[in-house]
C-alpha cells in the first residue's frame, strides 16, 4: 500500500471528535465565534474520495500539538482496463446546487448508489442541463442567486420538453416552513443536513412513482444485481424501488405498499428476517408477495419465519439472474 499524511500545527482534536469530523457538516467547532468559515464538508469529501479507490483514512491528534491525518491506498499490480460494460443506471438525477461541496458529496454518494449524475451550480444552469439531458430527476435547492430553486420549478413546468420531469427538493428550509401551495408542487422534500436513506428514498419515489403500475421493493445490498434487476422490471414498466439495507427496506415501506418484495437475507443495518418480521406487523404488509433471493440454504424452520403473502425460496447460485427475471414476472401476472 502507499501511505500518505499531512501534519498541522493547529490546536487539536479531542479524541472524541476524531471520527465523528468525517461526517457531513461536522465541525470541531460549529459556533459563530469561529474565526474561519467553511460547511464541515471538507473531509467528508475526502473520506469519499479515498473509499472509491479501497482506501482508508483516518486522524490522530493531540491537544495543542496539532493534527496527522493518514490515508492509505492500495498498489494496483496487473492492472487492466475493465472492458465489461458497466452496469445498467438506476436512474438519472440532475443536482444543482450553488454549493459545489453539497454537490461533491452528493454527486459521490449517487455514483456510488448506481445513478447517472448530472451536476448544476445555477438555475439557468439547470434548466439548460433538464432540456437538453432530459434526467429522470431534478434535485433542486431553493437559495440560490440569480435564479432560485422555485424560479427553477417554474421555468422546468412551463416547458414542454421539461414539464414531466419530476423534482425533489433539497434545502435547509423545511417543507413545513415553506408556502404549502408550493410545497405540493414538487414530487420530495429533502431537508440538509440530511441522510443518505431519505435522500436515496425521495428520488427512486419521485422516479417510479406512477398511478397504476406494478411497484416491487428490491432489498440488496450488491448493487450490481440491483441494478440488473431495476433494469428488468423497469423494462417491463414496473416501479422498482430499491433499499440497500434492512433499516432503509423498513423505511421505505412505510411509504409504499408494494406489490411484491425481492429480499436478500444477509444485509447491513438489520437482516431479511428482521425486515419480513416488520412486515408481518402491519395489516397493509402481512400478506405481500415475497421472493427470497439469497446465497444461504434455508431449512424448514427458516422458510416458516420467512414467509408473507405468497412466498418463493430462490438460491443465487442455482437461479441465474434471467431465470430469476422469468420466475418473478411470471408471479406478478398472477398476482396482479
Amino acid at each position: 500500500s502507499v501511505i500518505f499524511r499531512v501534519r498541522d500545527q493547529g490546536i487539536g482534536i479531542p479524541g472524541d471528535k476524531l471520527e465523528s469530523i468525517f461526517g457531513r457538516f461536522q465541525q470541531v467547532d460549529a459556533s459563530d465565534s469561529r474565526e474561519k468559515g467553511g460547511t464541515g464538508l471538507g473531509l467528508a469529501i475526502c473520506r469519499s474520495i479515498v473509499q472509491q479507490h479501497s482506501g482508508k483514512i483516518w486522524a490522530e491528534s493531540e491537544l495543542g500539538k496539532g493534527s496527522i491525518f493518514t490515508i492509505r491506498l492500495p498498489v494496483l499490480t496487473n492492472y487492466h482496463p475493465s472492458t465489461n460494460v458497466s452496469p445498467t443506471s438506476l436512474g438519472t438525477v440532475l443536482v444543482c446546487d450553488d454549493d459545489p461541496s453539497v454537490i461533491e458529496v452528493v454527486e459521490a454518494l449517487l455514483t456510488d448508489r448506481g445513478y447517472e449524475v448530472i451536476t448544476a451550480l445555477t438555475g439557468h444552469d439547470a434548466v439548460d442541463a433538464a432540456t437538453k439531458y432530459r434526467p429522470d430527476v431534478v434535485l433542486l435547492d431553493l437559495i440560490m442567486p440569480e435564479m432560485d430553486g422555485w424560479q427553477v420549478q417554474a421555468e422546468l413546468k412551463r416547458r414542454e420538453e421539461t414539464r414531466d420531469i419530476p423534482i425533489v427538493i433539497f434545502s435547509a428550509i423545511a417543507k413545513k416552513d415553506e408556502d404549502a401551495s408550493r410545497a405540493d408542487l414538487v414530487d420530495g422534500w429533502v431537508q440538509k443536513p440530511f441522510d443518505d436513506s431519505s435522500l436515496v428514498i425521495a428520488l427512486d419515489q419521485a422516479i417510479t412513482q406512477h398511478d397504476g403500475v406494478a411497484q416491487v421493493l428490491i432489498v440488496e445490498d450488491d448493487l450490481d444485481l440491483a441494478q440488473v434487476m431495476t433494469a428488468m422490471f423497469r423494462k417491463h414498466a414496473i416501479e422498482t424501488f430499491h433499499a440497500r439495507t434492512g433499516k432503509e427496506a423498513i423505511e421505505l415501506s412505510q411509504r409504499i405498499t408494494p406489490d411484491l418484495v425481492v429480499l436478500d437475507l444477509v444485509l447491513p443495518e438489520g437482516d431479511g428476517f428482521a425486515v419480513v418480521e416488520w412486515l408481518r406487523r402491519h395489516d397493509r404488509l402481512r400478506s405481500t408477495p415475497l421472493v427470497v433471493y439469497t446465497a444461504m440454504d434455508l431449512d424448514e424452520q427458516d422458510r416458516e419465519h420467512l414467509k408473507l403473502g405468497e412466498t418463493q425460496f430462490l438460491v443465487k447460485s442455482r437461479v441465474a439472474p434471467d431465470e430469476f427475471g422469468i420466475r418473478v414476472l411470471e408471479l406478478l401476472r398472477r398476482i396482479i
